[in-house]
């Protein structure tokens, strides 16, 4: 049984939903647990589920032909993560998600995600919301992280995703940033110079 009060909300946020619906689309869903480092998702693999952050942190990333990791963003609880592109179309992967710390995720398969697309139209206009959302904010990141400066990268990041700094190793921010960790260092003592009151770093 799902138990997690946002989760909860969400689902119960859909418009027009019914109580039987609910508690169908409720069955629908299930507990997975993660540990720090685990994979979610591989490059190459298909996304056979989508699924609800409850507790934890996750990189999305693709890997450089020099084997770097390009990370395109970072999850923290009450986002939703998948490779909606795989996991849509039924292609292999170009992508990775991984846990940071110990995670649980509520999770929707393919199969039971199609189907209440296709029978449900609260369920339906609830993750179009969702996912117009997400494309919004991503054009917008795309669209500053192309004016930026590394450093007003890094301030934006501060401002816009606070638990980023202890929740996720300071190498991954580095790669979050497209700078390298010796840059981001330089970053931090600079605005430390400059009188910025910063948090301490997750060197994992």
């Amino acid at each position: 049984m799902i138990q997690s009060e946002t989760f909860l909300n969400f689902i119960h946020s859909a418009p027009g939903i019914t109580p039987q619906e609910e508690v169908q689309i409720l069955d629908s869903f299930k507990y997975i647990t993660l540990n720090n480092k685990e994979f979610f998702l591989r490059e190459g693999q298909i996304c056979k589920q989508i699924a609800y952050v409850n507790k934890g942190c996750f990189s999305y990333f693709q890997l450089l032909a020099n084997g770097k990791k390009s990370i395109i963003h970072f999850a923290f609880e009450d986002w939703w993560i998948s490779d909606l592109e795989s996991f849509l179309n039924r292609k292999v992967a170009a992508t990775f998600l991984q846990a940071l710390e110990p995670s649980e995720l509520i999770c929707i398969g393919r199969d039971e995600f199609e189907k209440w697309m296709t029978n449900s139209e609260a369920f339906r206009s609830c993750f179009a919301l969702k996912t117009q959302r997400a494309y919004i904010k991503a054009l917008e990141r795309t669209g500053k992280d192309k004016s930026e400066s590394a450093e007003e990268k890094y301030l934006r990041m501060l401002k816009e995703y606070p638990q980023i700094i202890q929740r996720v190793p300071n190498y991954d921010i580095a790669a979050y940033l497209g700078i390298t960790p010796e840059s981001l260092s330089r970053i931090r003592r600079k605005l430390a110079g400059d009188g910025n009151i910063l948090p301490n770093v997750n060197i994992r």
